[in-house]
């Protein structure tokens, strides 16, 4: 059975040169290429792919909230997000936004063909995230945004790139007000008094893009 897999990256050398490999191999088929999660989308609701490989960072739509939208409209989409980012806290941004799997770019073709077919098989592909802590024992990471809602996570990261709430609300299509009560939800849930302290924590948890 062949897979069929949409890409979405603004990299177009890379998304080119992953679709070429993917499509050397006997069982997968990348049937469109997307530049941004606005184009994604479309190809998405258009094709019904079987999985959906996509960066984090790109332009118009984060990948956030790409998949937000993805997941609304189609609840049993099965996203691989294919990233630069190593952080634990985009690995674990991405599973609690609801990614299936979650790997890096620079992983063997092998290993991103196995991703694949692990997600297309309904299968959770997400590299380990559990760090020692100072006795040596395993213990999972806990991310910041874990108390966030999923929208409250699509503002919290539009915040930390810079964007007033009314710029929010346009790219959420949203009420100003709206967007404006996601953001007082979010400091208060992070202990944050301010968008300087948003931006700060972000960017020491690796967040920032």
């Amino acid at each position: 059975m062949t897979i069929n897999v949409v890409i979405a990256d603004d990299h177009v050398l890379m998304r080119q040169g992953v679709s070429q490999m993917l499509n050397s191999h006997e069982h997968i088929s990348v049937i469109d290429e997307c530049n941004d999660g606005v184009e994604l989308i479309a190809s998405v609701l258009k094709h019904s792919p079987d999985v959906i490989l996509m960066d984090i960072s790109m332009p118009r739509m984060s990948g956030l909230v790409a998949i937000d939208k993805i997941l609304a409209q189609r609840a049993a989409a099965k996203i691989l997000v294919l990233s630069m980012h190593n952080e634990v806290e985009y690995v674990e941004a991405m599973r609690d936004a609801g990614a299936k799997g979650y790997i890096l770019k620079e992983s063997s073709g092998e290993s991103l063909i196995d991703a694949i077919k692990k997600v297309a098989a309904g299968k959770i592909c997400f590299p380990d995230t559990e760090e020692k802590n100072n006795d040596g024992q395993c213990q999972k990471h806990i991310s910041p945004l874990s108390v966030l809602t999923r929208r409250e996570r699509e503002v919290f990261f539009l915040v930390a790139a810079g964007n007033t709430s009314k710029k929010i609300a346009e790219l959420l299509d949203m009420s100003l007000k709206t967007a404006e009560n996601h953001r007082s939800n979010i400091y208060k849930k992070l202990n944050l008094s301010s968008s300087a302290e948003l931006i700060r924590m972000a960017g020491k948890a690796g967040l920032l893009e």
